[in-house]
């Protein structure tokens, strides 16, 4: 059975393409049972492939003397087979106090928090090193890549617990054998077959009394939501783990999907966001979604609290009138313009506020009964426009994508960057241009004609006139 076990992973790994010659294989080993057996299977892959391999146990300081016995352990097994091993000692009450997080999650982030400083310091050392004398492979080909010994039934429990908190296909889809440096040798063995493993090697192992606390989530599964899983159908575990798979596939291809609408609807915009075009309406409404998860991921920086209810509130957006706006987490703010919605992040926002404020000489506005008015002025720097036609609230800015105007009485609109390419405006004077603007409408392109739409005609009732003073007020 030993020999027959270790064949089905080594054949797991290859097909995989988890472990290449020369490479670093950081194994973070626990002294518990899988993460004994992937050591071993380490070891012994290393007649087959010729790679580095080391570990790194973080003492997580949760369970005292018996924890600080684990790292004896692990660290007495590499000492006598030859290993370099990496003790670190972290804190995960403390931080779970700190960052507001259960002391499971703490645990975790610490854990491979630890684990990538480790893999930094093996990039540095095979950096510095120059070519490996006992591998032929150069700095270059070789990775440094972090083993983790989860198994199938780990693989079950992500998926039920992705299920249940309302995840989407990616996270159902549960974990990859490799992801980035990631890797997980045993992701396709069930926790019998390892325990059979060791006891045929005659590796001992420790027990974590954490693992039968059921104050922590995954345990919960583990113990009281799997087995019974497994009375209904005993191959219940295989099952799920072959599901994970699917969708696996499934996202793989939605990924690809997504990938060519987000390079067909999105664009950047000169001031720093994204532009996300209307026409992404016209696609089905799961790539819909899709793509706009991926820009608000994109646009905010991180995906952390990025949920359903922020993309539905954009796609609401798309149907609401230019101008509207929203904003979304971390400050991104959304507007909806002609073209589609801009998102724009806290950073493009603070720089278009301060460039906002600075604006020309001093913009005078007043609102007048039609019924005062004698004649309308024809002067270059003072307009009178429809008051009642106006739908947002009016700002004297720099241009946007999305910004266009109104060119005749028939209400034909005209994109603004082509009325500045047909009024033969130099480029490098179009963005240095002062707007009065209604949403995305441009009412004046201040020094340059209005937008049709908000001329001023018998049926007008108010009037909102505009002058711009310091010495043009004669113009």
């Amino acid at each position: 059975m030993t020999e027959q076990f270790l064949q089905k992973i080594f054949s797991d790994i290859k097909e995989q393409d988890l472990i290449e010659k020369g490479d670093i294989i950081l194994a973070g080993v626990s002294g518990g049972a899988d993460s004994m057996c992937m050591l071993e299977v380490l070891r012994a892959y290393r007649r087959e492939v010729d790679f580095e391999l080391r570990v790194i146990h973080v003492e997580h300081g949760i369970r005292g003397e018996a924890s600080l016995s684990d790292a004896d352990y692990v660290q007495g097994f590499c000492e006598e087979h030859a290993i370099m091993c990496k003790l670190v000692h972290v804190d995960a009450r403390a931080y779970s106090q700190t960052h507001a997080v259960s002391v499971e999650e703490a645990a975790r982030e610490l854990r491979y928090e630890a684990f990538e400083r480790a893999a930094r310091e093996a990039e540095r050392d095979r950096k510095n090193a120059g070519k490996p004398a006992d591998c032929g492979a150069t700095p270059v080909e070789a990775k440094v890549r972090i083993a983790v010994a989860h198994h199938m039934e780990d693989q079950a429990e992500t998926m039920l617990w992705q299920m249940i908190r309302g995840s989407d296909i990616k996270g159902m889809g549960g974990m990859r054998p490799k992801r980035e440096r990631i890797i997980r040798p045993l992701l396709f063995v069930e926790r019998a077959q390892i325990e059979s493993f060791l006891r045929e090697t005659g590796i001992c192992w420790r027990e974590d009394a954490t693992n039968k606390d059921n104050v922590y989530t995954r345990n919960r599964l583990r113990m009281d939501v799997l087995p019974v899983l497994a009375q209904l159908n005993s191959r219940a575990i295989e099952h799920l783990c072959e599901s994970a798979d699917r969708l696996q596939e499934t996202e793989d291809y939605l990924a690809a999907q997504t990938d060519l609408l987000y390079d067909r609807y999105v664009e950047k915009t000169s001031r720093g966001g994204l532009l996300v075009r209307a026409a992404l309406m016209k696609e089905h409404s799961l790539m819909q979604r899709r793509v706009l998860y991926r820009v608000l991921e994109t646009v905010s920086g991180r995906a952390k609290d990025l949920g359903t209810k922020h993309v539905t509130l954009l796609r609401e957006l798309f149907s609401r009138q230019a101008g509207r706006e929203l904003t979304l987490m971390y400050g991104v703010v959304a507007v909806r313009i002609y073209e589609g919605v801009e998102l724009l992040p806290e950073s493009a926002q603070e720089a278009q506020l301060h460039e906002e404020h600075m604006i020309p000489d001093q913009i005078r506005m007043e609102v007048l009964d039609c019924s005062m008015l004698t004649e309308i002025s024809k002067k270059k720097y003072t307009k009178w426009f429809d008051y009642d036609k106006i739908e947002c609230n009016v700002q004297i800015r720099r241009r946007r994508s999305g910004d266009y105007l109104v060119i005749d009485k028939d209400g034909h609109r005209q994109k603004l960057k082509n009325y500045l390419v047909n009024e033969k405006i130099p480029k490098a004077e179009r963005d240095g241009l002062w707007l009065l603007a209604d949403g995305s409408h441009i009412m004046w392109v201040i020094g340059h004609r209005i937008s049709d739409y908000y001329k001023v005609d018998e049926h007008t009732k108010r009037v909102l006139k505009v002058q711009l003073s310091g010495g043009k007020e004669d113009e």
